[in-house]
């Protein structure tokens, strides 16, 4: 058949398709598609980042054209050169010096020439080296420069040279024509080898010393993920000589045996002297390392989209978006870089760049254990990978192509190879919710920019991301996935890793990552300043008899680079930052500082003779003076000769001063991999992401994100229903349109064939025909298309019969019915507590009883009995002769007919009265007394404070004196403005109260503090006033539009930040207290003191963990006023779970998200209802979960995007409010956060205040303080009894098994059973080891203990001394981690009551760890984390979630046989032989179709202030 017909035929149909889709998008529909508004922020630069810009494909021709005719010697091209030729490696862009770029940019120089880097390989030279020229000016080059020696120090040696394509092609060749043949009967009857079936994985570096090429190459079953499955065959082969016909073999190694040649081999073969592990022949496409789907798709993820478009700009290589600029590129060898990074239109940053990957193997094969990857040598810029729209990035995101010259001598365009997006990270960058003296709330998303590129070296896959926030934070991070490279399991494999299948040993390795960051802070001068915390013993001013320890900043200055070179695992200061010369509104050296997330392995020792070469990793972070000669960490000629390194990065630490000096940092991050079976198929990135944040530091007057136009203000007084109001309150209308996905495209692979068949043209008329009818079809039937988002069921069916309320909490009836029988049963008088006096009787609180964990397992495993439902009653008596705290526990509900008092059995004794917390009555009761004694000053007050003192607010410290029965409280005093953060307006006036007497009549003020001193009383006060004895700081009455704390927007809003919706309605589903999804079950609740708190959960109906909760949040502060002093907060005490108020929909959480109620009964006989309390929803990270790309021997792509469920709830405790997050992630790990926002207490700055912390204000002191949280995680791994194991790396030297006289470096893996509770307290500081895991008796499918890891990411501060009499009550604290034997005698870490009595604690966790023994027994994990927190202008209005978050993961270590995630119905493959575009060869193509609806966004609500007044207030009064 002719295909011309065809073809025309084929023509007409896409006409007629055209004109059909014209009608259908022009007749009358609702609702319409989004429109795209233009971003605000207008870009006025006129192409100068063009002089960053990454070569043009033209450019980078005319440079080759150039240099073929102008150096007077042949050129090969690359791809087909032989060692002995010249070639042209690659070429890149030349940067010009950072001197000539500045007067540029900011002085009105000329711009640059532009101007090309080439690197040349010169074989055909009597002395071969490779040379580096630079090539200008562009587009039209005229000059070339030889710039090695000025770099180098003289010439390049030619065996430095990186391994070109074209001669792993050779060595391959070698190999199949002259190696593999000497051994028939041994590749025939062994390997099964056809000619095709092995692919070869080079190992790096190459030999012992200088001048060497000599190089192992495993061998592997070329199926798709061949990574995984090594034959036990490697071989050693001699590449060094420029003639290919004497390369030679040097070793072979077979399964532990090492021989000289395949011909030895061969020998010992056939006279049966071989031992032969015969491996069995995996089906094409791999088997388990296959990355195809295992489950049919379903519903889609959630998405994002843009209402009204992106709201960042991308012009030729520069990104606009919320006052952030900055232009990109992608270096061939380092990959991305930024350039002239500016917020607000200041420069922060000159450069930051990705300079180097390594990583170190481990293993008892020869390639594996001389293994050192040094991926910049292999190219992170020339393998960056296409990227897949819905899986590397959003599927709205703005796809870039780059172009790279390498090893050819044409440009090659990597299309979609960068992504540029907008993500709304589904939390607040900061907010806070006031019950306190004005009733209002305020906040403002999270919403970044990401820049992501990925880069595919060999078997991994690393997501790089530079983030952008709209507090002027810059973060960057990078995420692993991929395969892991393995060995063949032999002998002692498993002193190297883990068995992942049959014969593949994962091997240990390290991962390094190093970036250079080059600040310029407020201008090019910068000085290096360190900032910390210690303890200090002094005596307390107003009570000199007594010690007080407080927590006191440290300052210094780095002057010098040795002093600004942290070794790895040395411990750093907490805040260190670039300063600049200029200082910010409030005195302080305006800042940029430095915060490093990571979780590295062990550096190679120094003595190894390569370590030099790779000498950036020794320093977590080093600081030196900026020079041009210095470029890089590292150089791509240190991997093939690491003996003698072209660049030594240690030789750039050289003492030179840092003072007022144009500084860099180069930052190190990594982690140790440990492969397990959960890296089947792939490594998953979860738990694998570290890297650095970039935060202003007294950079700004406050912080900049005030000036968002995100930013959501609106008290009770106002209608926060309406638009103009609140924005948020506009979403259902401006969401209200039809996402505009385009049809899915993928172009990454390459080498595609072209041509268009005759078969391939008439399937495509066919589809075309199809289409036509179908368009035709809804022209005919369409009335409104399409609709609205409907919802289908989720996937997950929940076949559980109500089991999960055995944890549920009280409902509002059963609390009533708990208050109704307590005030008829207990035969004494109880007054309703919102109005008791201290002396009085009355109900505390109340929460459920949970049953004892054999009962509910009995009830929930064993098909036991329910256990009967139970309610705890704490009562305060204090009209009894001894008044005391008692808890009881009565029931059965919902009908009670018992009770039984359960304190002694507790805590082995009554609880003495003044351990009780304070009652909103008794801060009342304070209040008018202090307001009384105020009057007493009425001059002072007016001259002080502009206030007769009816304005002035306070606020309670706590612990409340200095020994066990005190019961006196220092209360400060601020400035109220209705609608604002009273917290940063301290006015000077502290008073300390003794409340300890039941009858308030009696209470009287100990001690008054005004502006550094003490005085008697506030009359005492006055006479010193009158006298002119005292010196007074005249404060005016703030104006709400001036007043620090004020929260209101500064700007209109704008376009809305993405929004999340889900096209099909959510995946998960809420019944009652349990919550399904992908596989994962459980049930929540609220502690109303300590907070959120889970159980029985469960992962593909396993039980994981059975109880996992929140125990205590401690905020311990620094200042040299009293009340800061003193305060040690230990926040469960006031209430985490009482005061977790109503959820902002679309700010605290998304807005789709499923929105719960709570309920509670405290300081009352009525419960009470937190409307919206609690929130759970699937949060889409926009990262794929794990991926690979291949475009080498098989073209194929496999990923799944990362999705999580979140459950959250946020507590505001007096000034702070906390996010508590936890995440359900769909490789069976569990991810616990949280977020500290909200506004910083303040000190009146005096004195030495700043000794305390920084001036945010006038005179308003931020002061330091550290927040430390605990959790409670009772993990039954493969059921109830336990083991606790830690594996980690070190190094051992050897002698070379192949080559005796040279000796290897090699981590090996250290495992260790932790046997007594001792072993297992790791203190707050001290090093923990990097894999510590819960270990089932039971093994997995390969042999190995089922576990689950336990991974704590925190930044604590130090912990309270242990000489401080109060530091058992929170010794807790003292421990990063400490497993015990569970006990129901233990339930918590800690008591409400220690709060109020920390001398005597209630509850003194040290005690719990008693050196028991904890092999196979039910274990609990006890987990702190925390930050230091030195409050800084940024702080102002809040604190801002980004850097402030810690936590911990729980991950599956050995549990499964291979990674869960593979059954998702999420999962996406692609290959070469597939059509991408087809929604039943791929999923993602069908949101095109899935995502064309409307999302349903209900109308905006907030209850929260309905029924506040009736809340008791707590401590502010």
């Amino acid at each position: 058949m002719n295909l011309k017909p065809v073809l025309i035929l084929l023509g007409l149909a896409l006409a007629t398709i055209f004109a059909l889709v014209c009608v259908l998008l022009t007749r009358e529909r609702s609702p319409g598609t989004c429109q795209s508004l233009p971003p605000e922020q207008e870009d006025t630069e006129d192409g100068q980042s063009l002089v960053f810009a990454d070569l043009t494909a033209e450019e980078m021709s005319q440079v080759v054209r150039y240099l073929r005719g102008h150096l007077g010697v042949p050129l090969a091209e690359a791809s087909r050169a032989e060692p002995w030729e010249n070639c042209i490696a690659w070429l890149d862009v030349q940067v010009p010096a950072k001197a000539e770029v500045l007067r540029f940019l900011d002085s009105g120089g000329a711009r640059p020439p532009r101007e090309a880097l080439a690197v040349l390989y010169f074989g055909q030279q009597p002395e071969p080296n490779i040379t580096e020229l630079v090539v200008g000016p562009l587009p039209g080059p005229a000059y070339h420069r030889d710039v090695t020696e000025r770099k180098y120090g003289g010439r390049l040696p030619y065996h430095r040279r990186p391994t070109l394509a074209a001669e792993y092609k050779q060595i391959g060749a070698f190999l199949k024509s002259r190696v593999f043949p000497s051994a028939p009967a041994f590749m025939q009857q062994v390997m099964e080898y056809d000619g095709a079936n092995l692919a070869t994985v080079t190992a790096a570096p190459r030999g012992f010393q200088s001048g060497d090429r000599v190089t192992w190459f495993v061998l592997f079953q070329n199926v798709s993920g061949f990574f995984l499955h090594p034959v036990g065959l490697e071989v050693l082969v001699d590449h060094s000589s420029l003639d290919i016909s004497q390369w030679a073999v040097r070793r072979v190694f077979y399964n532990g045996q090492y021989y000289r040649d395949m011909v030895q081999l061969e020998s010992a073969y056939v006279q049966g002297r071989v031992s032969v592990e015969k491996v069995r022949r995996a089906p094409r496409d791999g088997d388990f390392s296959s990355m195809k789907p295992r489950a049919p798709a379903a519903a889609p993820f959630p998405l994002q989209f843009e209402p009204q478009g992106p709201r960042y700009r991308v012009r030729n290589n520069r990104v606009l978006f919320q006052g952030w600029s900055f232009a990109f590129g992608v270096s061939v060898s380092r990959g991305l870089r930024l350039f002239d990074i500016r917020h607000k239109g200041e420069r922060v940053a000159y450069e930051i760049s990705v300079q180097e990957a390594l990583s170190v193997y481990g293993s008892n094969c020869p390639a594996g254990m001389s293994t050192r990857y040094m991926d910049g040598s292999f190219g992170l810029g020339r393998y960056t990978s296409p990227l897949v729209p819905g899986v590397d990035c959003p599927y709205l995101a703005t796809f870039v192509d780059t172009v790279s010259l390498s090893d050819s001598l044409r440009p090659k365009k990597r299309k979609a190879s960068l992504c540029i997006f907008e993500q709304n990270l589904g939390s607040p960058l900061r907010r806070h919710y006031s019950n306190l003296q004005s009733l209002y709330y305020g906040g403002l998303v999270n919403s970044a920019l990401v820049l992501r590129s990925i880069a595919t070296v060999g078997n991994y896959d690393y997501v790089w991301d530079f983030i952008f926030y709209q507090n002027g934070a810059l973060e960057g991070k990078v995420q692993a996935t991929g395969y892991p490279s393995s060995s063949f399991l032999h002998g002692d494999g498993l002193r190297y890793g883990n068995r992942l299948w049959e014969h593949t040993l994962g091997t240990i390795h390290t991962h390094f990552v190093n970036y250079k960051v080059d600040l310029d802070v407020g201008g090019v001068k910068n000085s290096l300043m360190a900032q910390d915390m210690e303890f200090e013993m002094a005596q307390a001013p107003w009570s000199p008899e007594q010690q007080i320890e407080r927590p006191r900043l440290t300052r210094r200055v780095l002057d010098t680079e040795d002093q600004a070179a942290f070794l790895l695992h040395s411990k750093m200061p907490r805040y260190i930052y670039f300063a600049a010369n200029s200082k910010n509104k409030w005195g302080h050296q305006r800042g940029y500082r430095i915060q490093i997330t990571s979780s590295a392995g062990d550096h190679i020792p120094e003595a190894s003779s390569m370590e030099r070469a790779i000498s950036w990793a020794r320093y977590q972070l080093a600081v030196t003076r900026r020079k041009e000669e210095e470029p890089t960490s590292t150089s791509i000629y240190n991997q093939n000769d690491p003996w003698t390194p072209t660049v030594a990065f240690a030789d750039f630490i050289n003492n030179e001063t840092l003072t007022n000096e144009d500084l860099v940092a180069w930052i190190t991050a990594g982690f140790l991999h440990i492969p397990h079976s959960e890296d089947i198929p792939n490594t998953v990135t979860v738990g694998n992401s570290v890297g650095f944040l970039l935060r202003p530091y007294n950079y700004y007057d406050l912080d900049p994100s005030i000036y968002s136009q995100d930013g959501v203000f609106f008290t009770s007084e106002q209608d926060f229903t309406a638009c103009e109001i609140n924005p948020l309150a506009c979403l259902p209308k401006t969401a209200s349109c039809l996402p505009n996905f385009p049809p899915f495209t993928f172009d990454g692979f390459p080498n595609m064939s072209r041509s268009m068949s005759l078969k391939t043209v008439l399937i495509l008329l066919g589809l075309a025909l199809a289409t036509i009818f179908a368009l035709v079809c809804v022209l005919l039937t369409r009335e409104r298309s399409p609709g609205t988002c409907q919802s289908l069921p989720p996937e997950q069916e929940d076949a559980e019969d109500g089991q999960s309320l055995v944890f549920a909490d009280l409902t509002a009836e059963e609390m009533s019915q708990v208050v109704r029988y307590l005030r008829g049963h207990l035969g004494v008088p109880l007054a309703e507590a919102s109005r008791a006096e201290p002396w009085e009787n009355c109900i505390a609180w109340l929460d459920v009883q949970v049953p004892a964990k054999a009962e509910a397992l009995r009830f929930l495993d064993s098909g036991g009995a329910r256990p009967p439902r139970e309610a705890l009653a704490v009562l305060y008596f204090g009209q009894q002769p001894e008044p005391n705290i008692t808890e009881l526990v009565v029931g059965p509900l919902p009908g009670p007919a018992y009770h039984r008092d359960v304190t002694e059995r507790k805590y082995g004794g009554r609880l003495p009265y003044h351990r009780r917390p304070v009652t909103g009555r008794e801060y009342k009761q304070i209040d008018a007394l202090i307001h009384g004694e105020l009057k007493k000053a009425p001059l002072f007050l007016a001259a002080c404070c502009d206030s007769d003192g009816t304005d002035l607010v306070t606020l309670t410290t706590a612990p409340r004196g200095f020994r066990s029965g005190d019961r006196v409280t220092w209360f400060v005093l601020f400035h109220n403005v209705a609608g604002t953060g009273y917290y940063l307006s301290p006015v000077g006036l502290e008073v300390l109260v003794d409340h300890g007497d039941l009858r308030a009549s009696r209470w009287q003020l100990r001690k008054v503090f005004y502006n550094g001193r003490y005085f008697a009383s506030t009359g005492e006060l006055e006479q010193e006033f009158v006298a002119g004895a005292l010196e007074v700081v005249r404060l005016k009455q703030p104006q709400a539009d001036a007043v620090l704390g004020s929260m209101k927007p500064r700007r209109p809003p704008g376009p809305p930040a993405p929004l999340q919706f889900e096209p099909q309605g959510p995946r998960y589903r809420v019944r009652n207290n349990r919550v399904t999804f992908q596989g994962w079950s459980f049930a929540f609740g609220m502690n109303p003191n300590t907070g959120p708190r889970l159980f029985d959960i469960r992962y593909r109906g396993e039980r994981i963990v059975y109880e996992l909760s929140l125990q205590e949040a401690l905020a311990l502060y620094g200042s040299n006023c009293p009340g800061g002093m003193s305060t040690r907060y230990l926040d469960g005490s006031f209430g985490i779970g009482r005061f977790a108020y109503e959820l902002v929909r679309g700010l605290d959480c998304p807005y789709t998200a499923t929105y719960v109620d709570r309920h509670y009964l405290a300081e009352t006989d009525a419960p009470k209802t937190n409307q919206n309390s609690l929130c759970i929803f699937e949060h889409d990270s926009a990262l794929p979960l794990r991926r690979h790309f291949s475009d080498s021997r098989s073209f194929y792509y496999g990923g799944l995007r990362s999705s999580a469920l979140v459950i959250r709830t946020i507590s505001t405790l007096i000034n702070y409010d906390y996010i508590w997050d936890f995440m359900f992630h769909t490789n069976g790990a569990v991810e616990v956060r949280v977020h500290a926002t909200g506004y910083i207490s303040s000190s009146f700055l005096h004195g030495r205040g700043t000794d305390y912390g920084n001036r945010v204000g006038p005179h308003t002191l931020g002061t330091m303080h550290i927040h430390h949280i605990h959790y409670k995680v009772d993990l039954d791994v493969d059921g109830q009894l336990n083991s606790l194991e830690s594996q980690d790396m070190e190094y051992e030297f050897v002698k070379d098994p192949w080559s005796a006289q040279n000796t290897i470096e090699r981590p090996h893996l250290r495992r260790e059973r932790l046997e007594r509770e001792d072993e297992a307290a790791f203190p707050l500081n001290a090093p923990l080891p990097r894999y510590l895991s819960f270990v089932s008796p039971n093994p997995n499918r390969w042999g190995h203990p089922c576990s689950y890891r336990i991974q704590v990411i925190s930044f604590a501060g130090k912990h309270l001394p242990t000489n401080s009499s109060m530091e058992r009550s929170v010794s807790w604290g003292r421990y990063q981690l400490a497993v015990t034997r569970r006990k129901e005698e233990e339930p918590t870490s800690t008591s409400v009551y220690n709060q109020n009595d920390p001398w005597t604690p209630t509850v003194a966790f040290a005690d719990f760890i008693n050196n028991e023994t904890i092999t196979n027994q039910d274990l609990v994990a006890w987990i702190t984390v925390g930050f230091l927190h030195v409050p800084h202008a940024e702080d102002i209005p809040n604190t801002v979630t980004v850097g402030n978050s810690v936590g911990f993961f729980l991950r599956p270590y050995n549990y499964f046989s291979e990674e869960p995630s593979v059954d998702s119905p999420d999962s996406v493959y692609l290959s070469s032989e597939q059509d991408a575009g087809a929604c039943g060869d791929n999923p993602l193509a069908c949101l095109s179709s899935a995502a064309t609806c409307a999302p349903r966004l209900p109308p905006f609500h907030f209850g929260g202030f309905l029924n506040l007044s009736l809340a008791p207030p707590l401590g502010g009064l």
